[in-house]
């Protein structure tokens, strides 16, 4: 039996009429995934943890704000893709409401057991099914905007992103993937590229997100002996910084609701960080909305298995120091007029201050996005500097996301030293300090100078502080995300992999025990706070007991790596 389009629209329909809520729970803890499916487990695998990934779709994110406003400040061709998709009709992505109806219905197929191809073809036939619908909306969105702009001249991006469309396969999402590869052999003008790797992003965005979690899971450690035993995904708030305070089509809460039963369906290998807007925060104290960001990352972390929070600078707040700056600051024209204020900056330190007090106080993690990229202005992007995070209150626990910039090499690491110094800092800030390597764009273009970087990095740091970074540095991908740098994005681990081995176990590098395993899971288990007895632990462990899910594989290894986990 083939799970249908007609049974999914009837499961949706139930969810809503029985408005499901975060309190909702499957029929029964099972697995979506067969738990021992050699493509994504591997009990005797060394422990890897990717902090830093997303699952979204295009219900849940400002896809078309993102790529107008943010992507296509540095690639100019995509703001025809953006005007593109000002068309499209998101609705014809799975909502939070009605994905966890079809979940149910999985659940209850596979309730008996997961016998050979079951799962896949449940999975596969969904997969098609919208991306069958991806590429029609994508195609009627086409028209839209070409009738639109009759009688004007047509620009070569425009031809570019249109051709692009219309040479979709309509039927399988495995031509599609062929047709990649075939494209791979050609050669191609820059914009061609990121042209198509932005359509491969958004065609993501119309699927359920089980689909692209187990697409993540299996496909990025495709030949590789390491397997994902835990991810963290982020969930992001753009819907004051972009949107104008309009919410997107599945709300935040509905996401949390969501994820929390891919966590429990995912046997604890999918866990997230909840996300916190400081804009939001402030319009909610001001009484311009209903939702406060705060509360519903304390209710996440608290009771539905989300792990820590996530913060997004560039999107136009710093860390901390925003009463220092000039009120015109926020004066943009995307910006909502209720935030536009001379005193926005103070209430913006004010809500921040509040959310770290009460992460200090539960010991919960935060990760920032510090790279100067990906937001909507130039000015907006510098407030990522390593600067700002000299002002946020000691003993607070940051993972400071793409080690402060994704260009790391040889010739361009001044930001990846200064966000170092913050890890060395004296006192008890510096021990809490960590970073990720989530698209760092030298592993997939040239991995060999960023091993001649990192090399030098952990040198430095191992010389020149109480802290090694090779105690602090993590592994993380930022999938989905790092699908628009492309196909070599699938290289991703293996990437890594690669340069660790180049690396090795040299003493003086920093660090005890072996390097590459304090890389893809050992530092990122203390930055979480995983080790047993410990804060986040004992959250999980409360979760999964209420929720029945037994106990997950990064746990047991984590269990078996005492007195490195500490």
């Amino acid at each position: 039996m083939l799970l249908t389009r007609r049974h999914m629209i009837t499961g949706a329909l139930s969810a809503s009429a029985l408005g499901l809520g975060g309190c909702a729970s499957l029929v029964r803890p099972v697995t979506v995934f067969c738990p021992n499916d050699p493509r994504i487990s591997d009990p005797r695998s060394h422990l890897t943890i990717d902090v830093h990934a997303h699952v979204f779709n295009g219900s849940d994110v400002q896809v078309e704000r993102d790529m107008t406003l943010v992507q296509a400040r540095h690639t100019p061709v995509l703001r025809y893709l953006g005007a593109i998709l000002q068309d499209i009709g998101w609705e014809v992505a799975p909502t939070g409401a009605q994905e966890i109806a079809l979940l149910r219905e999985i659940n209850r197929y596979l309730s008996n057991g997961c016998g050979p191809g079951q799962f896949e073809s449940v999975y596969a036939a969904h997969r098609d099914e919208q991306f069958r619908v991806g590429v029609a909306a994508l195609n009627r969105a086409l028209s839209t905007y070409q009738s639109r702009r009759r009688g004007f001249r047509t620009t070569r991006g425009e031809r570019a992103v249109a051709n692009a469309i219309k040479s979709l396969p309509k039927e399988r999402y495995r031509d599609f993937i062929n047709q990649r590869r075939l494209l791979r052999s050609k050669v191609r003008s820059a914009d061609e590229t990121a042209i198509d790797a932005a359509i491969a992003f958004v065609l993501r965005q119309f699927q359920y997100r089980y689909v692209n979690v187990f697409d993540f899971l299996s496909g990025y450690a495709a030949g590789s002996p390491r397997k994902i035993d835990l991810a963290v995904c982020h969930l992001i708030d753009f819907d004051w910084p972009l949107a104008g305070g309009r919410p997107t089509m599945t709300s935040i809460s509905e996401q949390i609701d969501v994820m929390e039963q891919i966590t429990i369906l995912t046997g604890g290998r999918i866990h997230c960080y909840a996300p916190f807007d400081p804009m939001k925060q402030v319009a909610y104290r001001l009484g311009y909305t209903s939702q406060s960001p705060l509360a519903l990352v304390q209710s996440a972390i608290s009771s539905q298995g989300f792990i820590g929070v996530k913060m997004y600078p560039p999107m136009g707040f710093a860390p901390m120091g925003n009463a220092l700056k000039n009120p015109s600051l926020w004066h943009k024209p995307w910006l909502p007029p209720e935030l536009q204020r001379p005193d926005f900056g103070r209430l913006l330190d004010q809500v921040l201050l509040e959310l770290y007090t009460w992460c200090i106080q539960n010991n919960v993690p935060i990760i920032a996005h510090t790279s100067a990229s990906e937001g909507p202005a130039g000015d907006f992007e510098a407030l990522t500097d390593a600067y700002y995070w000299k002002r946020v209150p000691d003993k607070l626990r940051v993972d400071f996301g793409h080690f402060g910039g994704t260009e790391v090499s040889t010739t361009n690491m001044s930001r990846a030293l200064a966000y170092c110094a913050l890890m060395g800092r004296a006192g008890s800030g510096g021990g809490n300090f960590y970073a990720d390597a989530a698209f760092l764009s030298s592993a997939m273009s040239n991995p060999d100078d960023l091993t001649n970087a990192l090399r030098i990095l952990f040198k430095t740091t191992n010389t020149s502080g109480p802290v090694p970074l090779a105690q602090r540095l993590m592994y993380g991908s930022d999938w989905e995300m790092l699908i628009v740098a492309g196909d070599e994005s699938s290289n991703y681990l293996r990437n890594f992999e690669y340069i660790f081995e180049q690396l090795g176990d040299d003493p003086s590098l920093g660090g005890s025990g072996n390097l590459a395993d304090r890389f893809f899971g050992i530092n990122a288990a203390n930055y979480l706070a995983l080790g047993s007895g410990r804060s986040t632990r004992n959250r999980l462990d409360s979760f999964y007991q209420s929720k029945g899910v037994s106990k997950p594989q990064w746990a047991q290894k984590v269990d078996g790596l005492h007195p490195l986990v500490a």
